[in-house]
């Protein structure tokens, strides 16, 4: 029985967190509403989440899908108090500009796993070897959005692998 609840729970998390060898990225898939078309909210209604870069750590050339051969990116996820608790919303990712060849972010909304209005999230991607890696650099536009898909306006962070 546990072992059918452990299957279970690793089908509800992101592949991305099941292919890089299992740490917890505290987000799941979304769930939009069949056939909802994305339009923006009502002003107001939904705020923009507040979002900073915490870590980048680089792979080491690890097979791809081990912890080696994946790159990780940690951002903090701070959503205001309003008409939505964290639980009620997804949030899209979008990169708006990039100098990286790597496919860092979900292509659909996620939603957040946290008990309070904070979370600290983990990206990651497979990476190269250290030798050939070239630096992340991105900017990136992220929107609150519900199941009906009324997206709130965005925020922006940046990337920068060679920040230190």
């Amino acid at each position: 029985m546990k072992r059918w609840w452990l299957w279970g729970l690793c089908a509800l998390l992101p592949a991305q967190a099941v292919e890089a060898c299992g740490l917890n990225t505290r987000m799941a898939p979304f769930e939009l509403q069949a056939g909802a078309t994305p339009s923006d909210a009502p002003e107001g209604t939904i705020e923009a989440p507040e979002l900073r870069v915490t870590e980048i750590t680089r792979g080491l050339g690890g097979a791809p899908g081990t912890c080696d051969g994946s790159g990780l990116l940690g951002v903090r996820l701070d959503w205001p108090r309003g008409d939505y608790a964290l639980e009620d919303v997804g949030f899209e990712f979008r990169v708006i500009s990039a100098e990286a060849p790597y496919a860092v972010f979900p292509a659909e909304p996620v939603r957040v796993i946290s008990d309070s209005r904070r979370a600290d999230l983990l990206f990651l991607w497979p990476d190269d070897a250290p030798a050939q890696q070239k630096p992340v650099r991105m900017e990136v536009e992220v929107r609150a959005v519900t199941h009906d898909y009324r997206r709130g306006p965005p925020a922006r962070f940046r990337v920068d692998s060679t920040d230190d």
